[in-house]
């Protein structure tokens, strides 16, 4: 059988070829009735909705960037024209925080541009539940499309406590889609968030969503997952798929992977697009005879997507909103002489020169005997340049509190243990500190530990500064859980702009923060 042609959008040109081809090869089919969707999907946008611009330095074109909710929608809009009912529109996850134009709405203007975007289907990731119960609600409750995450479940009576799954109609087709949400939300969000709620065993709800959309006799099913790929994670995607048959394609979030043409695994298709809107995922999926025959995966770029004209309307929005922000985020702050570095695979595998500031500033408003916190509080970088109050905001979203808890020396060991056990992968509850030392002489095995000095006595007790986040057990922090608290100060962003504008900052406005000797020290 002769292939049918996959548009791969490279180019605005490719169009007009297409409409050339298309009726010649579906005529060359004969008798046989093939039809083909088209499934954009997008996993871990964080809030990134604000897209780059062409031009990078000297008005070249850059190579890589944002490509923002506005050109994703022109690109939609291109292929409902060509493909009309063809088009189905997926998120996997971790959308509505991790920037201040998502966290000061509390998720609301995401969820409205999504709404814009024509998505038809999302499941939760564990960063929706840094939201309390309410402002969760409230943000779903704008939503015009479904929200899945069949294995939550209401711990008073194990009832669903929200959408399990949808079967969507592309093209003639009866598409089958549930969602997973990650049993480390209990840890890798607030604690106190996902109170009331249980995350049921993934692969048992996977297997009785799968027969349940069976039954309804669907074309295709489709699994949008926040479990991720991720060894670190006890159950991941992979997990799912080698115990459950069934699923057909897996729309994958948590984990960020890059997945250029998709992975085959098991006989499932997993598709993955990185973070932050940096790549669209495209899935075609041709059936031949009601049969699904071929599935593809691939990626558009930012540069390919800049071909696109983007939508105005979701341009407008985003506009009117950043132009309501700006009171709060417009805020200077300094001038900063040098980049402090936030990026992800850093501080989440180690000590950077932000890590470090941000841990100094909790020592300095606390006077505890030492700071720790967790790498994956830490969102962003801030480059050099006017710092705003916005920028500081985006490197630390969660409103997290400072807090101070007595703790022994063990339990500083044992937690310094725990947050290096996945070392060197990337782990969120990387720890980072300040008035300590530590060398690190394998995963999860640490040696020679220092407080103000002096070797740590594990019968002791010390004040630990930490954020409010960790104090409860977040990111699986338990050894802190009944630890008493001494204080609780302010929020950890004003904490560290003070902490910036008081110890930091010459006459002149500016500031620069270089890495100090390492905390951390690896041994071999």
């Amino acid at each position: 059988m002769k292939k049918i042609i996959s548009l791969s959008t490279r180019f605005l040109l490719v169009f007009a070829l297409l409409f050339a081809l298309i009726p010649a090869v579906v005529s060359a089919e004969g008798e046989d009735d093939v039809k083909q969707i088209y499934i954009f999907h997008t996993n871990d946008v964080h809030g990134r909705v604000v897209g780059d611009s062409v031009p990078g330095k000297d008005g070249k074109p850059v190579s890589a960037g944002l490509i923002g909710l506005a050109r994703y929608k022109g690109v939609i809009n291109v292929f409902k024209e060509l493909y009309e009912d063809s088009v189905l529109v997926l998120d996997a996850g971790d959308t509505i925080h991790g920037t201040n134009f998502a966290s000061l709405s509390k998720g609301q203007s995401v969820i409205r541009l999504y709404n814009e975007l024509g998505v038809d289907a999302m499941v939760l990731g564990n960063h929706e539940f840094n939201y309390d119960s309410d402002d969760l609600t409230a943000a779903l409750h704008e939503a015009d499309f479904p929200v899945l995450a069949a294995n939550v479940l209401k711990e008073e009576d194990q009832s669903k406590a929200f959408e399990s799954n949808v079967i969507l109609e592309a093209n003639g087709l009866k598409i089958g889609v549930f969602g997973l949400a990650t049993p480390e939300t209990k840890v890798k969000a607030s604690p106190l968030n996902t109170v009331g709620l249980d995350f049921a065993d993934p692969v048992a709800v996977a297997e009785e969503q799968v027969a349940e959309l069976k039954a309804q006799e669907v074309d295709a099913v489709v699994l949008l997952s926040h479990l991720g790929t991720d060894a670190e994670s006890p159950v991941n995607t992979y997990t799912v798929l080698d115990a459950v048959e069934g699923i057909d394609l897996v729309v994958d979030g948590h984990s960020h992977t890059y997945l250029p043409e998709g992975e085959v695994y098991n006989d499932v298709l997993i598709a993955s697009t990185g973070e932050h809107l940096k790549n669209i995922g495209l899935v075609s999926l041709t059936f031949t005879n009601g049969e699904l025959t071929e599935r593809k995966a691939e990626l558009i770029s930012f540069v390919e997507a800049m071909q696109y004209t983007p939508d105005q309307d979701i341009v407008d929005y985003i506009a009117a909103v950043e132009e309501e922000n700006e009171r709060i985020t417009g805020v200077e702050i300094a001038t900063l002489l040098n980049e402090l570095n936030g990026e992800r695979e850093n501080v989440r595998t180690g000590e950077t020169n932000l890590s470090q500031l941000i841990c100094d500033a909790l020592l300095w408003a606390t006077d505890a005997d030492c700071v720790l916190s967790n790498g994956g509080n830490v969102r962003a970088s801030i480059p050099a340049g006017t710092v705003t109050y916005g920028d500081f905001l985006t490197v630390l979203p969660f409103g997290n509190m400072v807090t101070v808890v007595e703790v022994s020396g063990q339990d500083i060991i044992d937690a310094l243990n725990f947050g290096t056990d996945a070392y060197p992968a990337t782990a969120g509850k990387f720890p980072h500190v300040a008035g300590m030392t530590f060398e690190l002489v394998g995963a999860g095995e640490v040696q020679n530990v220092k407080v103000k000095g002096e070797e740590i006595d594990p019968a002791a007790t010390y004040a630990l500064a930490t954020n409010d986040f960790l104090a409860i057990g977040g990111d699986g922090y338990e050894m802190f859980v009944d630890a008493p608290q001494i204080l609780l100060h302010g929020l950890m962003v004003d904490i560290v702009i003070d902490y910036v504008q008081s110890e930091l900052v010459n006459e002149a406005g500016e500031f620069s923060y270089e890495m100090e000797e390492a905390r951390m020290v690896v041994v071999e």
